[in-house]
This record gives structure tokens, C-alpha cells and sequence, in this order.
């Protein structure tokens, strides 16, 4: 069982120094940021209070709730009310743009409504990853606060649209996470409310709606689309897989179902034999930001996203809770002091988007139109406050309990 963020202090040493810069410099820095870019405005152009038109990609929201979760783990270590102050408000304007039917989503919520969850949406459109990132981020705030306001919103969303609309009922049409990640979300809002029905629909959406149409090589990428069970690989885009992976974990270990257990067992040795750097990276190629072939691994060129590194180190977090097997916290210690750990600098203000063993600034390939490894900001900023969520919940990784007794994991 694992230790509440809450229970555990880390005093004076590495991680302290780094937790310190990441709630005193990078998620101050990187609310700045998003203000700058236009995410709160998204928001806010919906009740007219802005202006200014959409920016940012259409998975954008990600971005507010990813920080408000950093918030939530933060204030789990203990009270800010400063920070408290500027996420309330931030979490009002937020739930302020919510339709009637409880839908949420500021890229479907004006041109674009009518693309609003049609099948390539829910392939590529990451509605339903930004309704995941939105209860997470919810749940961790909750936990910290005691405030439900966006967790209620993240309920309604579910509850007035999603499952009456979509799912295996004859009037409901196929669902598809598209990028796993609803599904771990899923559970953990059953874990927070006890509502069986969040853990049932995670489940569909695992195993795989059959009435969808999707191409061979979009089940390979998504990494969703067919029967997690009947997966013996991974392939396809490394953060879809590692969140999808997380979500089955999270999955068995609500239900004990053994065909699960199995096929995580299978990708783990996948991963960990044929697929992972010495670093804890994964993910080798910069093309769909995905695995290669068995040990293409090379140095120079690796992708190493700081978002797959965390959703490696998330997913033996979770295997780890299945098993309280040591060969799992290897994992999170290498991934942790090094795939992740590279991927937020120093003094907190520049980010790792990609995470290369080998680099050579005079061959750098502009990747997304930066012109060095670690920058303040990407438009697709996926990483930055994953980074800081991450540094946010770590007292969290240091400890589990059982009937045994006490489990140390990092020392």
C-alpha cells in the first residue's frame, strides 16, 4: 500500500534542493508561461473575457490541469496560500466554461464542435486524455484541499456526458482513449468515490470497443483499439503505451484479473530487456515519438521523451504495488535519477522535451523549433508540468506498507 505524499518529510539532501527549486521557481515560472501562451485566455475567450482567439494544439487544456495537479501534490507536503489562491482562481475560471451537459473541452467548445468526439477525434483530437489529466489533476487537489470544485466538474463530464453516450450499451456510440490515459483516471476517481461504474468503464475502454473501424497501424501507435490482454509488445507511441500500461495495472489491481497480470508481465520483460536505455528512457525514435525495433536503442538520436521516462517510472510504481518485487523500484530509481531527472535544469526554468544520451550542438536538428536541448517553453508542453507533478508527488515513491511491514525503495 502506498504512504501518503503528506506522511513523509524529505529533509536536507538531493531531492529537497530539487523539490524546492520545482515549487519555488518552475511551477511559478511555468504558470507565467501559460498565461503568456494563451491557455488560461482559451478559458476565458469562452465567457468572454478574452479576446484573443484559440492557441496552442487541441490537446492544450492538458497543460492547466498537468500544473494543477503539481499544485495538488505540492500542497499535499504542506499549506501555500499563495499558490492555493492563484489555482482557486484558476480552477474557477475553468469550470466557469462547462456546458449544461457537463462537457468541458475549450478546442471542441467553439468552431470545432462539430468534431466533437466523431471516431478520428477520439483517435488524434485527446478529448478524452484531456478529460483524464482534468480528473487527476482534480483528484490531487481534492486530496490536498478538500476542495471538489473541479472534481465535481470532472464528475459531471463523465457522468451527464460520457457514459450516457458512449459505451456498450445498443444506444451508445464506440469509445477510444486515442492516447491512454482516461483510463488510469478512470480508476482512480473509483478509488476516490467508490463509484463502480468509473472502474467498469475504465475496463471497456481497455479491452477495446469492437464496433470501432480503426486501421492496423493506429492500434499499433495509439496503443489502445484492441484487447489490452491480447498485446505481447510494445510498439507504437511511448507515452500512449506507458500510460496504457499504467491503466491496466491500475486495472488489475482493482479486479485480480489474471489475464492482465500476465500480459504485463510479458511487456515489462519487453521493456526491460529490449526497450529501455541505461537511463530508464524509453522510447527510441524521434518519428512518432516511438519504440523501435528490439534494442534500437542508440545514443545520439534517442528521443527519450521526459514524459515516457515518467510514465515508465508510474507504471513500475504500480507493478510494484502488485508485487512488492524489488526488480520493479530498479526501474524507478533508474528512471527517476536519470531519464527524469535530466529533464527539468537546474535552477527549474528549462526543459527536456527529449532526452539524447549523445549531443552534439553543432548537428542539433531544431527539434520543434528550439535551438537547444532544454528550453523554457514547447507548444506542445506536455513535459514541463509533468516534470513538475512528478517532483510534486515523489514522497510518495519512498515508502509502502503491508501486512509484512515497511518497504524502503529509495534510499
Amino acid at each position: 500500500h502506498s504512504v501518503p505524499v503528506r506522511a513523509v518529510t524529505i529533509e536536507e539532501g538531493f531531492w529537497s534542493k530539487r523539490r524546492k527549486t520545482n515549487v519555488e521557481r518552475s511551477i511559478p515560472t511555468m504558470r507565467v508561461e501559460l498565461e503568456d501562451h494563451g491557455r488560461m485566455d482559451n478559458f476565458r475567450r469562452l465567457v468572454g473575457k478574452s479576446s484573443s482567439p484559440q492557441k496552442g494544439p487541441f490537446y492544450s487544456d492538458s497543460d492547466i490541469y498537468k500544473w494543477t495537479e503539481s499544485v495538488g501534490w505540492t500542497l499535499q507536503s504542506g499549506d501555500r496560500p499563495e499558490l492555493r489562491t492563484v489555482t482557486d482562481s484558476m480552477i474557477r475560471e475553468v469550470v466557469a466554461v462547462q456546458e449544461p451537459s457537463g462537457y468541458l473541452n475549450t478546442y471542441f467548445q467553439d468552431a470545432h464542435v462539430p468534431e466533437r468526439m466523431l471516431p478520428h477525434s477520439q483517435e488524434v483530437g485527446h478529448e478524452l486524455y484531456n478529460l483524464g489529466h482534468m480528473l487527476q489533476g482534480a483528484i490531487a487537489y481534492y486530496r490536498a484541499t478538500g476542495d471538489a470544485t473541479l472534481m465535481d466538474a470532472g464528475m459531471r463530464f463523465v457522468d451527464n456526458f460520457l457514459m450516457p453516450n458512449y459505451g456498450p450499451g445498443p444506444n451508445q456510440k464506440p469509445i477510444i482513449s486515442g492516447h491512454p490515459e482516461i483510463e488510469m483516471s478512470l480508476i482512480e476517481l473509483y478509488r476516490t468515490t467508490g463509484k463502480r461504474q468509473y472502474l467498469d468503464l475504465a475496463g471497456y475502454i481497455l479491452h477495446g470497443d469492437e464496433r470501432a473501424s480503426i486501421e492496423p497501424r493506429a492500434i499499433v501507435y495509439m496503443f489502445c483499439g484492441i484487447p489490452f490482454t491480447s498485446r505481447t509488445k510494445l510498439e507504437g507511441h511511448a507515452v500512449r503505451a506507458m500510460y496504457a500500461c499504467c491503466g491496466a495495472t491500475d486495472y488489475y489491481l482493482e479486479t485480480g484479473d489474471p489475464a492482465y497480470w500476465k500480459t504485463l508481465n510479458v511487456l515489462w520483460e519487453d521493456l526491460s530487456r529490449r526497450q529501455m536505455y541505461v537511463t530508464g528512457g524509453v522510447g527510441a525514435r524521434s518519428q512518432g515519438e516511438a519504440f523501435g525495433q528490439p534494442y534500437e536503442l542508440p545514443n545520439s538520436q534517442a528521443y527519450g521523451e521526459s514524459c515516457a521516462a515518467i510514465g515508465n517510472m508510474m507504471w513500475n510504481w504500480r507493478m510494484l504495488a502488485a508485487s512488492g518485487e524489488a526488480r520493479f523500484t530498479d526501474v524507478i530509481e533508474r528512471a527517476l535519477y536519470n531519464g527524469i531527472n535530466s529533464g527539468m535544469s537546474l535552477d527549474g526554468t528549462t526543459y527536456c522535451y527529449r532526452n539524447p544520451l549523445a549531443f552534439d550542438p553543432a548537428t542539433f536538428d531544431n527539434f520543434r523549433g528550439a535551438d537547444t536541448i532544454r528550453n523554457p517553453w514547447y507548444d506542445t508542453t506536455c513535459c514541463p508540468p509533468n516534470l513538475e507533478r512528478t517532483f510534486g508527488s515523489l514522497p510518495g515513491y519512498f515508502y509502502s506498507t503491508s501486512k509484512e511491514g515497511l518497504y524502503v525503495h529509495l534510499y
